[in-house]
């Protein structure tokens, strides 16, 4: 059974080379894998995040028949100046663009200048309407400010008038050192943040503002399934709520996940609470928290949920297939 890969990055390697030559809004450091930014260099870049010719390789030897590529969000700019953000950011959507060309095996999220929410909703029409995008992806936090409170809601409106697909992913995350050690600001802080940013739409009304917004949750939504029956039993008896969650199911509907959770068990729960309709199957390639056996990691999971072959069918392509407009 084949399916479409909704989590994935990529970067194109002409970045590397306008940043050398200082061509462009944002530096190469002296290692010469690392951008410059404001806030200080990026991690160096792997190279197998320029390489789409292994991809394909790759992706022909797991039956993955598209891969939707995302932006590197350590890459995108959250920092920089809203000029200069919106460059860089057009930069990355244009050369992405020329890379894949015609190749019908990948499709393409934009990079969002999200420093300006009006920005980043034009670079979003933009890339849609010219270069053939699925949609963005945007970090969970931008610049220390959440999503709720970014000043982004004319991004909102633009991608739920396109009906174009929001992808959000973590970048910067929450914890500070107490995350240092152990890989733990991936292993907990990227789950943390995506759990976070969802509540924080949820709660500010976001879905009933643009009921046709259709947002992605990498990661599996974080812990957000397990902690949206929490969430409802608070705005109930807690202070501090201003609308009252009757059912859990209420938050999960609002949104769609991708299978990156790396033990079955964990993703047979993610099955259960919420609709395999609002499941799409994920890889995370090329980094190290990738599912390398994404196809056998579902069946895995699908079958302790007790789910059809349809079902399956469904989280491993058709999802996807729905979200992409196919």
């Amino acid at each position: 059974m084949s399916m479409i890969d909704m989590h994935a990055h990529y970067l194109s390697p002409s970045l590397l080379r306008h940043a050398s030559a200082g061509s462009g809004p944002v530096g190469l450091a002296p290692d010469g894998r690392s951008f410059l930014f404001p806030s200080g260099s990026s991690r160096p870049v792997p190279p197998p995040l320029c390489d789409l010719t292994d991809r394909l390789r790759w992706m022909e030897e797991r039956a993955i028949e598209r891969q939707i590529l995302a932006p590197w969000m350590d890459v995108t700019g959250d920092d920089l100046a809203p000029e200069a953000a919106m460059a860089w950011c057009r930069a990355m959507n244009d050369s992405c663009a020329e890379d894949i060309g015609e190749e019908p095996r990948f499709g393409a999220l934009a990079a969002l200048p999200v420093v300006d929410g009006e920005a980043a909703a034009r670079e979003l029409v933009r890339s849609v309407g010219q270069l053939g995008f699925c949609g963005g992806a945007i970090p969970t936090q931008v610049g220390g400010r959440d999503l709720d409170v970014a000043g982004l809601e004319p991004l909102w409106e633009a991608a739920a008038s396109l009906g174009a697909l929001l992808f959000i992913h973590p970048f910067r995350v929450m914890g500070g050192d107490r995350l240092e050690a152990h890989f733990l600001n991936n292993v907990c802080g990227n789950p943390f943040e995506t759990t976070l940013a969802a509540f924080r739409l949820y709660f500010a009304r976001t879905f009933t503002r643009w009921p046709d917004l259709r947002v992605l949750l990498a990661h599996g939504g974080g812990v957000l399934p397990t902690l949206a029956g929490r969430a409802a039993h608070a705005s109930r008896h807690a202070p501090g709520f201003d609308r009252t969650v009757d059912h859990p199911d209420s938050i999960l509907e609002c949104f769609y996940y991708d299978t990156i959770l790396h033990d079955p068990r964990a993703l047979a729960l993610l099955m259960n609470a919420v609709d395999p309709a609002r499941i799409a199957a994920g890889t995370d390639y090329p980094f190290p928290m990738i599912l390398d056996r994404p196809t056998d990691h579902a069946r895995e999971a699908a079958d302790q949920a007790g789910l059809t072959e349809d079902a399956l069918r469904r989280i491993l392509s058709g999802t996807a297939e729905e979200l992409l407009g196919r």
